[in-house]
């Protein structure tokens, strides 16, 4: 990895890219509770998935927790089996974050995407070198 990647590098654990999208424990418990209110109502993935006009495998997706819902989908799914759409997460445990740690957190998130935006729009080796000495130099000094 190259200084500069280092030096822009995510240090928490925010997904990025392709793993911001794979499914959580929330999307599985969701697909769980869909699994659940499916069944109580009688219904078969086929029958459901006639109901929102996609396929039984879709459905089979959004229950094993491979595929996640989109917050339509969800009211979708919602309305045709009856429930609100807070039942498909009762009753899943949310953790809470100390206060102001998720806006800081996000705030960091913005700033390291506006770094790296600014390397790349730097035109000349020298400046580029010179930035990557101020980020090292940043990367480096005690907290």
């Amino acid at each position: 990895m190259s200084a500069l990647e280092t030096a822009l590098a995510t240090r928490d654990d925010t997904p990025t890219g392709h793993e911001a999208r794979k499914p959580t424990d929330a999307d599985r418990f969701v697909g769980q509770r869909l699994r659940q209110g499916r069944r109580e109502l009688g219904l078969t993935q086929d029958g459901l998935a006639a109901l929102l006009g996609v396929t039984f495998q879709q459905i089979q997706k959004y229950e094993a927790g491979h595929s996640r819902l989109s917050a339509g989908r969800l009211l979708e799914i919602a309305q045709a089996l009856g429930r609100p759409v807070s039942w498909f997460y009762e009753p899943f445990e949310i953790a809470e974050m100390p206060e102001g740690t998720r806006g800081r957190d996000l705030r960091a998130h913005d700033l390291k995407k506006d770094a790296r935006r600014l390397v790349e729009e730097i035109g000349d080796i020298e400046s580029l070198q010179a930035a990557v000495r101020v980020l090292e130099a940043l990367a480096h000094r005690p907290r």
